[in-house]
């Protein structure tokens, strides 16, 4: 398991903000009005989709789709992206492993958690992603704010 590395997000909560840290392709989303991602995948199809040479549809079945440039373990040190964002009472965060964005569209996220109580919402992604082949560990946490 030499060079082996794991990914990370984690979120820092404070009054009307919260400071969102990640590295690797686990990612957080703020569902509000809507749904939004707010960190950036570090692999190497997002390098390629954002340099015009994938497009998003190509983006999600790419074979080297699990390719992440940064992560924990793999390194002795890395850098991780930290970005602020703004909330407020009812919005939600939700930290993900990419088991479950590979495997759930976040306007279908959006739609469960429209439609249940967010404490029953992390085992309904779950059970969802493995039915749409949970090809990958799957890990989520929802918070509200």
């Amino acid at each position: 398991y030499n060079g082996m590395g794991t990914t990370v997000v984690a979120a820092l909560i404070r009054k009307d903000s919260a400071v969102i840290c990640h590295a690797g392709d686990s990612r957080a989303y703020l569902i509000s009005d809507g749904i939004s991602q707010i960190t950036r995948d570090h692999s190497m199809v997002q390098s390629l989709l954002e340099s015009g040479k994938l497009t998003a549809e190509e983006a999600k079945v790419h074979p080297r789709k699990n390719v992440i440039t940064r992560a924990l373990g793999a390194e002795e040190n890395i850098n991780s992206d930290v970005t602020v964002v703004s909330v407020s009472g009812g919005n939600i965060l939700l930290f993900c492993t990419d088991g479950l964005s590979n495997f759930v569209e976040s306007s279908d996220m959006l739609s469960i958690f429209n439609n249940n109580d967010v404490s029953c919402v992390p085992n309904i992604l779950v059970d969802t992603a493995n039915n749409n082949g949970g090809g990958d560990n799957i890990t989520v946490v929802a918070v509200e704010v």
